[in-house]
C-alpha cells in the first residue's frame, strides 16, 4: 500500500472525449465516482487489451461519450449537423 491506499482500491480510467486534448490516465479511489460515468470513462485494462488484441481497434470502433448542452464541441457538431441538413434539402 502506499499512502495507505492498496492496489485493489484504485480505479485506473482515461477519458474519450478528453477534457484537455491529451492523453492522460486518471487514478482515482474506487469510492471516486467522478468522472468515470461509463459514457465517458474507460479503464485503463480495457483499452490496453484491446490495443493487445488489435493495434487498430480505435481506428475501427465508434466510441459514444457524452457531451454537455451548450459545450464548444456540441456546437460545432450541432451546426455541421445543421448544414448537412440544408444541403441535402437543397439537393432534392
Amino acid at each position: 500500500t502506499i499512502y495507505g491506499i492498496g492496489e485493489d482500491q484504485i480505479r485506473v480510467f482515461v477519458h474519450y472525449q478528453p477534457q484537455f486534448y491529451h492523453f492522460h490516465v486518471h487514478f482515482t479511489r474506487l469510492e471516486n465516482e467522478v468522472g468515470c460515468a461509463v459514457e465517458r470513462g474507460h479503464l485503463l485494462s480495457d483499452v490496453i487489451q484491446n490495443l493487445e488484441f488489435d493495434e487498430d481497434y480505435y481506428c475501427k470502433r465508434i466510441i459514444t461519450y457524452k457531451l454537455k448542452k451548450g459545450s464548444p464541441l456540441q456546437n460545432l457538431i450541432e451546426s455541421y449537423s445543421k448544414d448537412e441538413e440544408e444541403a441535402m434539402v437543397d439537393a432534392e
